[in-house]
C-alpha cells in the first residue's frame, strides 16, 4: 500500500524558499508551482482577472506571460484565509 503525505508548506513559504528578487520574472510554468497550482489553473485565473497581476512581453498571441516575485506574493497574501479550526 502505498502512503502519500501532504506537504506543510505554503504558497507563501514556497516562494519564501525560491530566494528570489521580487522584480525577478517567472513563467507560467514557474510561477504556478511557486504558489502551488497547475499551470492551467493559473491561466484560468488569469483569463477571469482573478489571478496575481502579469506581464506579456511581445505581441499578438506569441506574447509571453511572465510574473513577478513581488506580484506573486501580494496576490497570495491578499487571496490566503484560514479554512477550519483547531
Amino acid at each position: 500500500m502505498k502512503t502519500t503525505t501532504r506537504s506543510t508548506r505554503t504558497p507563501a513559504s514556497a516562494l519564501a524558499d525560491l530566494n528570489l528578487k521580487d522584480d525577478t520574472l517567472l513563467t507560467t510554468a514557474q510561477a504556478a508551482a511557486a504558489v502551488g497550482l497547475t499551470p492551467k489553473t493559473l491561466r484560468q485565473l488569469r483569463c477571469n482577472r482573478a489571478g496575481p497581476r502579469c506581464l506579456k512581453l511581445g505581441t499578438s498571441k506569441q506574447a509571453r506571460t511572465l510574473y513577478r516575485c513581488s506580484d506573486l506574493e501580494r496576490w497570495v497574501r491578499e487571496t490566503a484565509h484560514v479554512v477550519g479550526g483547531g
